[in-house]
């Protein structure tokens, strides 16, 4: 039944270049019943965690060819799950940059299992647990969007959404039934100081409606004119 009771088994990918340290913490952490996986290639750490759809990540700062803070970064793009950084980098100012790129946590090496096992859980109760409540998942219609994941299940389909794909999604469901104004959408996919096309939203939009369309649903994404969008159930 898994941890908790829940039947959840809760996946981390670890990125840690340290192949015996990595391989001890995934031994101890196998046994509180995760599923850890090592990423091997650094040169492709987004496709590794964007291949995994990981709950956790555990990622180390030196490692080859780009450091963590810039993987932070990249993993940022994809997924908004939980990061802990774990590094033997005991300044402020190391962990800071951490907290700044996207990290959630900063555990200091060496350190014991029970520290890291202690700040896995409560990272994963923050996002998954009782705190977080129902946040994590929006139902509207027949369809059902993770917030953390960017993942849309329609039925027996699932789908993973690219990031501006996903935050259009995020806002016409957790608006539904109302219109959400061109702007407010503008303004939450894409930083204000940039200039944006009308044509970039047009495109996300249509995109949108085909992935909708293809997984089967009966969710419309509806263009009210001189407004902006409102999402409609035919079901």
């Amino acid at each position: 039944s898994g941890r908790n009771g829940k039947i959840m088994t809760f996946k981390i990918c670890m990125i840690e270049d340290d192949s015996d340290l990595a391989n001890l913490i995934k031994e101890h952490l196998v046994r509180y019943d995760f599923e850890v996986l090592i990423c091997e290639d650094f040169k492709n750490i987004d496709k590794f965690v964007e291949e995994h759809s990981p709950n956790l990540i555990l990622l180390d700062i030196n490692i080859p060819y780009y450091d963590g803070f810039y993987w932070c970064g990249e993993i940022r793009k994809i997924t908004k799950v939980p990061i802990i950084f774990m590094s033997a980098r005991t300044e402020d100012y190391d962990q800071v940059r951490a907290i700044m790129s996207g990290g959630d946590d900063y555990v200091t090496k060496p350190f014991s299992h029970e520290l890291l096992l202690a700040k896995v859980n409560s990272q994963l109760r923050r996002a998954y647990g009782e705190y977080a409540g129902n946040e994590t998942a929006t139902d509207c219609g027949d369809c059902s969007f993770n917030k953390l994941r960017f993942t849309l299940k329609c039925g027996d389909n699932q789908i993973d959404l690219p990031k501006n794909e996903a935050i259009l999604i995020g806002i016409l469901f957790d608006s539904y039934p109302n219109v959400v104004s061109r702007e407010k959408i503008l303004s939450e996919i894409w930083d204000s100081d940039m200039f944006v096309e009308e044509n970039t939203l047009n495109v996300t939009v249509s995109r949108v409606r085909k992935k909708l369309k293809d997984m089967g649903s009966n969710l419309q994404v509806i263009t009210v004119r001189g407004m902006g969008y409102k999402v409609e159930y035919e079901g």
